[in-house]
């Protein structure tokens, strides 16, 4: 690559519907630093750069004018052929490579990539569900007469994949657990950019979060009642209707904080709208929302608005009307002269209030639950076969107790790799404590991936052992989880059925098994050549047979048995040799649990 293509800004890149970029003569931009031309001093320079991106940017330069833009005010000390250059193709092979590194953190199996389920970040998963479906339809415009089918999602897999990706990195890598804007910001990012510039620009926002985004719950309903505030000092008479009609309140005010605009803005607006965004931050946000309420200010006196959606309905009319100018609505936002502007507050300000507001956001903002399916877990060998399936790793990450949620898949035992045998299960498995037991369930013509995860190691034991952390699951098809719970209600009577209920986990000679009834029947078990396996409802567990329609017996195809390995350091967790039990050393110090109701069924009839 010669000198003066590396010089040169980086191409546009549509990565969430695969368009074609337009490439539109701009007097105003070069196609390579810098960014302005003859500015006596930085502040200046700025300033010249805010005024260009009012007017709009040539869609062929998006890529390189955003992330420059967001590297110059997010590093105001750094020089600025520095942060120009930020949006070269010279540097575009370390954009390039941080991502990378990123995204191989959070994926490290390559084939979760591909079923990667977005995090909505306080968005919630029906929302987020249907930007990815619905919301964008105007913006496909290469499928638009497939775009309105039944069935078709107004974002194309491939893009709803990158969208995925790049949330799910934000999220893992940098942190970020709550900002609702952020999938909208990405979506509209993702139409000129490819993946690994809107993670690096993302990035840089999320730096200096006070000047573009709310990054926290805190943060959201702060903004909300600062917008309020100042539209009760600048449109009093609007104010009482906003707030009548409850659009002011933070559920409110979700078209603005939330959806960054795209649902009251036409395509071309909202770019327009970013435009302007990445070079002045939150700023813009709060006087795009006040210039839109200037819009009907003047005609909410006669109109019946019921609720908040019916006012930014009236928004929505307005400015999707074929009649409504945008560069003339900017024009009004930033007057050259006059008075008019002084009616919006300086960040400062906006700061200011922000901040006094934070003790309001603290004591109003329910309490946040994160809806988003949890991270597949990730296995460290290829040779797997029932785990490979990214549902059934994502439903063991969402069953498995929390302190065991970060950690991989290690296989240890494969009835294809060591043989159909017993045996040989004691013998792979009697090392490692946690260890899930994954078995494809054969029942005439249909299958079921089943298993079990089991608290202790497995070891040939004449008395029943492990705990209530064990649980029996069916993880394909229909997932259920089976975890076991005390009996509250039993009484010393019923003791019986009380060390029926304890019986986790049973090792023999010549059988496994998880749960256990009266009638010797178990929750799960599997015989000695492990080629037949039996299912029934367990007490503790409630289960019902786990191969589903009503099979308690079945044939077993593959089966398998996984250890866990922390991500962080990549040890298995409790692999010790300590738990190779002897016969005779776990009879004298582990107490038969029989003995042990014996004896307190003696002492407490005694007293």
């Amino acid at each position: 690559m010669s000198k003066s293509e590396s010089a040169a800004f980086v191409k546009s890149v549509d990565s969430l519907f695969g368009q074609d970029i337009t490439s539109d003569n701009c007097p105003w931009f070069s196609d390579r630093p810098p960014l302005v031309l003859g500015a006596k001093n930085d502040k200046r320079a700025l300033k010249s750069l805010k005024q260009k991106c009012r007017l709009g940017l040539p869609p062929q330069l998006r890529c390189a004018i955003w992330v420059s833009s967001v590297e110059r005010i997010v590093n105001p000390h750094l020089p600025i052929a520095e942060t120009d250059s930020y949006g070269t193709v010279g540097m575009k092979k370390n954009v390039e490579a941080k991502w990378d590194y990123a995204l191989n953190a959070v994926f490290p199996n390559p084939s979760d990539r591909e079923d990667a389920i977005p995090p909505d970040l306080g968005l919630q998963q029906e929302v987020l569900n249907q930007l990815i479906q619905h919301d964008y339809k105007e913006w496909n415009t290469s499928t638009s007469n497939q775009s309105t089918d039944v069935g078709v999602d107004a974002i194309p897999k491939k893009g709803a994949n990158s969208l995925a990706l790049v949330l799910c990195t934000v999220q893992q890598v940098l942190g970020i657990e709550y900002c609702p804007p952020l999938p909208d910001v990405a979506s509209i990012l993702l139409t000129h950019m490819p993946e690994s510039y809107v993670f690096a620009t993302i990035r840089e926002m999320i730096n200096d979060t006070s000047h573009f985004l709310p990054v926290s719950q805190k943060d959201y309903y702060s903004w909300c009642k600062t917008y309020a505030f100042f539209v009760k000092r600048m449109f009093p008479k609007a104010y009482k209707v906003m707030d009548k009609c409850g659009a002011l309140d933070p559920q409110g005010l979700e078209p603005i904080f939330k959806r960054f605009f795209t649902t009251i803005l036409k395509r071309e607006d909202v770019l327009r709208f970013m435009d302007i965004f990445l070079v002045e931050g939150c700023k813009a946000i709060f006087r795009m929302a006040f210039s839109l309420v200037q819009l009907v200010r003047h005609d909410l006196k006669p109109l019946i608005l019921t609720d908040s959606e019916s006012f930014w309905n009236e928004i929505r009319y307005r400015t999707l009307d074929p009649t409504f100018s945008f560069k003339n609505h900017l024009d009004a936002m930033y007057p050259k002269f006059g008075k008019v502007a002084r009616r919006y507050p300086k960040r400062r300000v906006l700061r200011r209030v922000m901040k006094f507001n934070e003790k309001w956001a603290l004591e109003n903002m329910p309490i946040y639950i994160d809806e988003t399916p949890p991270k597949p877990i990730g296995f460290t060998s290829d040779k797997c076969t029932l785990a490979k399936p990214v549902s059934v790793r994502s439903n063991l990450a969402k069953w498995l107790p929390p302190s065991l949620k970060a950690t991989k898949l290690d296989l240890i035992y494969s009835t294809e790799i060591h043989g159909r045998s017993l045996a040989s299960f004691y013998e792979k498995c009697q090392r490692s404590k946690n260890t899930i037991v994954l078995i494809e369930a054969l029942t005439g013509s249909t299958s079921a991936t089943i298993g079990m995860f089991a608290s202790h190691a497995w070891n040939i034991n004449s008395s029943s052992y492990g705990d209530g952390e064990c649980f029996l699951f069916r993880a394909n098809p229909d997932p259920k989880c089976f975890n076991w719970a005390p009996d509250f209600n039993g009484n010393m009577d019923d003791m019986e059925n009380q060390v029926v209920r304890e019986q986790f986990m049973v090792a023999r000679r010549n059988f496994i098994a998880m749960g256990a009834n009266k009638d010797g029947t178990n929750g799960l078990r599997l015989d000695q050549d492990l080629v037949e396996g039996e299912s029934h409802p367990a007490l503790g567990f409630e289960n019902e047979p786990l191969p589903g329609g009503n099979h308690k017996v079945f044939d077993v195809g593959v089966l398998e048995v996984y250890r866990l390995i922390r991500e962080v350091d990549g040890k298995a967790i409790g692999d010790d040799d300590n738990l190779v039990w002897d016969d005779k050393l776990h009879t004298f110090l582990v107490y038969d649990t029989a003995s042990i109701v014996h004896w307190f069924s003696f002492n407490t009839r005694c007293t």
